[in-house]
């Protein structure tokens, strides 16, 4: 909140009544501040009513007070507050807010400017500029981007179809963008409770609601609230000491007025008034309250925090130094650790907070001496600027012990939680962000399309799990092979492997990285190397099984597969993760999928909210063919939901496919909404939307014709923009997708999307999406450019690593400190971030060298090369 003139002679003006009402019986300023609120004031011709909050807030006024109802008008009040909750889109002007005033009494017109000054900050918060604030994004953009979330719009939607109302945000910016819209709307909320809250405690005024409404954090809210709240030991002390009748004394001091010797306070009979030390600590405990309560002392601290250096400092416990605990040397790194609060990494945080709740190491803020002597010499200042050139006393000692009481006992502890709480809410963000960025890597995985392709889920004592899939992912054969139980049994499991291979002609081989994936690695280059696949080119690639098995058991496999066993299941899913990863990966939560780092610390609902709508994202944004996708797939595309997905699934049975987007309004629930958001995702492919029955008389009519541009991203709402394009460029609709087609569109682009746009009547992004999706051959996606599997016909151990090698790998996993890398030698190597020469992401192949082998510890670093 800015500091405010009117703030501080209203301050000095309540002291300087205090000073008076002291020795006489004034009415005091709190009561005389509410009868100022009942000047009537003219109500406004016109009032905006607001976007956001449809209802006013109830009247937060001071119901404690009933006995003042005649000089206060609740309904003037409620006017009043509802000027500040709805601040979000109410404008009031500064002279008109000054005309509607009619002073009655002279000396209350500060108070009025004060109560009117409070209203002009509150219109300044609104969910616009907090949003705008927060990401920094120019406010305009933001505007419509509000709009567009506020007519239900879904991201992906948005980020292909509306780029010109935001500036070609991407996804992750948007959801950004919403994320801080939600908490705007949220600290209002919290801010309209509190208020209540304070208000039945008798505690309202018409500072605590400017400090209230100018709040633009839940932390800052809970601070104000914790000064008021009965809750806090320390800040009873002060309560008991004011209902001894020391707060008249603690005022005096403040105010630099000359106070009686506190001996003469001394009642033995009183517990806190005994002797004269207890007197002192009372009047200790409430200038203290005071100085914490005090909003300038608290953008001080707010103001130090930023500016002076304040670590985080972690040591071993005692109880972890005798502790057994294997899971201690995790933390080895932790036991004498040392860094700045501001830049410490996230990883570092989490991995701190978890150490630290095993009671492993024990943590501490450290906060320097220059910190706390700055702080004493402002507030030692701020009490006594006001009264040294009055010629008053200064009573140094009482002073300086409650601003010492005041910083160790209150402010101190109190900042000490919220850099905790900042730091814990800072690494989740950041662990939240780079999990939801390893899962989109992850389902953006190139599909191995056309293939006959042979799971292996690797076991020991269960053995191996074989499922052999066709090129559309329909399970052909399974069955189970021991090669790890004892020596003899290498060639029955090789021989059972053979036949397989060589009854379906497959050549890919998908194998599971759990469990025995080593051993069966081994075996596979055994028989490659022994040719027991005879002509057959066989190769494997190790594909990330996480999550299979869970959903081998859940009930959506056991109905996929009810007659087959759950072990098997996980091999006919590693099968189709490597054929279409997309497809298989959708039906497992993506907090399974174990991309993440330290995701059982992270909040679950913010992490399981995140991850859904990447999935939604990139599902969206690959496309879904709407006539083979099964309701997995289809439920997660942008605008539909599980029960959408099972009337299109039921429309198709009972209508056969889908042979054009319009016909996605006649399923039961899709209206013009649903069509609006889904329909640029969905694709209408020849092949699949033809089948024998639709030679019927039904499907030969017009509404019912196949519409090529239904295969391309470009949305209806732009056909007759695309279809304008394609004549200009003198082409036919069903060349679509043909390098001929592509050749013409590329030509008549090269003048730039921004004439065309003018040419044809439409916004230059909108004309980029149709160009581009013009240009697009049949079967591309956004995948289409991303590195292929790793494949491979031999291993390596670890033992055989030099220092120097060079290899090709796979990155596995990306974290804050680094990148894992499969290099095929059974053990992920770390490429350090700090020989890491650009950002790297889940599926890259890179070629890395090796700096380093641990064998005892079983670690490999390495170093990017490309």
């Amino acid at each position: 909140m800015k500091r405010n003139l009117r703030d501080e002679d209203y301050t000095l003006e309540q002291k300087k009544r205090t000073r008076k009402a002291a020795t006489t019986k004034e009415e005091p300023p709190k009561k005389r501040a509410r009868k100022a609120a009942t000047i009537k004031e003219e109500p406004p011709k016109k009032r905006a009513k607001t976007d956001v909050q449809k209802k006013d807030v109830k009247s937060v006024g001071n119901k404690n007070q009933e006995e003042d109802s005649k000089t206060f008008s609740n309904k003037e009040l409620k006017q009043e507050e509802s000027l500040c909750n709805n601040s979000a889109s109410l404008k009031i002007s500064r002279g008109r807010q000054k005309d509607s005033i009619e002073p009655r009494v002279k000396k209350d017109l500060k108070i009025e400017e004060q109560l009117n000054s409070n209203f002009l900050q509150c219109t300044e918060w609104t969910d616009i500029d907090y949003v705008s604030e927060i990401n920094g994004v120019d406010r305009r953009i933001v505007e419509n981007v509000v709009k567009l979330f506020q007519e239900d719009n879904t991201i992906p939607f948005i980020a292909r179809y509306r780029r010109n109302m935001t500036a070609s945000m991407e996804p992750d910016k948007l959801r950004a963008l919403l994320d801080s819209y939600e908490q705007a709307k949220t600290i209002k909320l919290r801010a309209a409770t509190i208020t209540k809250s304070i208000d039945k405690l008798g505690k309202w005024s018409p500072e605590v609601h400017t400090a209230i409404t100018s709040a633009k954090s839940l932390a800052d809210l809970e601070y104000i609230y914790s000064l008021y709240k009965p809750s806090s030991s320390k800040r009873l002390l002060a309560e008991k000491a004011r209902g001894l009748g020391l707060e008249t004394i603690s005022n005096a001091v403040l105010q630099g007025q000359s106070i009686p010797p506190l001996i003469s306070l001394v009642d033995e009979q009183k517990e806190g008034l005994r002797n004269e030390q207890e007197v002192k600590n009372g009047i200790v405990h409430i200038i203290a309250d005071v100085i914490s309560k005090d909003k300038n002392i608290f953008d001080k601290v707010t103001y130090l925090r930023k500016t002076f250096v304040i670590d985080i400092q972690t040591t071993q416990c005692k109880a972890g130094e005798d502790s057994k605990n294997t899971d201690s040397q995790k933390y080895e790194h932790y036991f004498n650790f040392k860094s700045n609060v501001h830049t410490v990494k996230p990883h570092h945080i989490l991995a701190i907070n978890r150490a630290e709740s095993q009671k492993i190491i024990s943590v501490k803020i450290v906060v320097s001496d220059a910190f706390e002597s700055t702080f004493k010499k402002y507030c030692l200042s701020r009490y006594t600027s006001q009264q040294s050139h009055s010629g008053q006393t200064v009573h140094w000692d009482l002073l300086n012990d409650s601003i010492d009481y005041a910083f160790k006992k209150l402010i101190k502890p109190q900042m000490i939680r919220r850099v905790r709480s900042e730091m814990k809410e800072r690494a989740e963000k950041a662990s939240i962000e780079v999990f939801a960025t390893n899962v989109k890597q992850l389902l953006l995985t190139p599909p191995v399309r056309g293939k006959i392709v042979l799971g292996i889920d690797p076991g020991y004592r269960h053995g191996c799990k074989l499922a052999v899939v066709s090129e559309q992912g329909d399970v052909l054969e399974t069955a189970v092979i021991y090669p790890h139980t004892h020596t003899t049994a290498f060639k029955d499991a090789a021989d059972v492997l053979a036949k397989l291979v060589s009854k379906y002609a497959c050549t890919v081989i998908a194998l599971g990285n759990a469990t025995a994936c080593r051993e069966t690695e081994l075996f596979l280059t055994k028989m490659i190397e022994s040719r027991m696949f005879g002509t057959l080119k066989a190769m494997y690639t190790i594909v990330d099984e996480c999550g299979a098995s869970i959903y081998s058991c859940s009930p959506q496999a056991k109905s996929e597969f009810p007659n087959l066993d759950p072990n098997l299941v996980s091999a006919i899913s590693i099968a189709r993760r490597l054929q279409d990863p997309l497809a298989e990966l959708v039906k497992i939560e993506p907090k399974h999928l174990g991309v993440g780092m330290y995701q059982h610390d992270l909040p679950e609902t913010k992490l399981t909210k995140t991850l859904s709508e990447v999935v939604t994202e990139v599902v969206s944004f690959v496309g879904v063919d709407i006539n083979t996708a099964s309701h997995y797939l289809l439920q997660q595309v942008a605008g539909l939901t599980l029960s959408r997905s099972k009337s299109i699934m039921d429309w198709r049975i009972k209508n056969g496919p889908f042979r054009n987007r319009e016909q996605l309004l006649s399923v039961k629930g899709i209206g013009s909404k649903t069509f609006e958001q889904c329909a640029g995702f969905i694709r209408i492919l020849p092949e699949t939307a033809t089948t024998s029955e639709t030679s019927s008389k039904e499907n030969k009519k017009p509404k019912n014709d196949f519409n090529p541009l239904d295969q391309t991203w470009i949305h209806p709402e732009s056909y007759a923009i695309a279809n304008k394009f394609i004549k200009h460029c003198r082409c036919e609709l069903n060349e679509i997708g043909t390098l001929e087609f592509i050749e013409k569109i590329n030509f008549h682009a090269r003048t730039g999307c921004g004439k065309l746009a003018a040419q044809f009547g439409v916004d230059e992004t909108t004309m980029e999406t149709i160009v581009k999706a013009l240009t697009m051959q049949k079967d591309e996606d956004i995948r289409s450019k991303l590195n292929q599997p790793l494949f491979r016909n031999s291993v390596r151990c670890i033992d055989d690593l030099t220092v120097g090698t060079t290899l090709s790998g796979v990155v596995r996993n990306v974290t804050h400190f680094g990148s894992f890398v499969d290099i095929g030698v059974g053990k992920e190597g770390l490429i350090h971030i700090t020989r890491m020469k650009k950002d790297l992401h889940i599926g890259q192949r890179v070629e890395v060298r090796v700096l380093n082998v641990e064998l005892a510890r079983q670690r490999i670093g390495l170093e990017l090369i490309s």
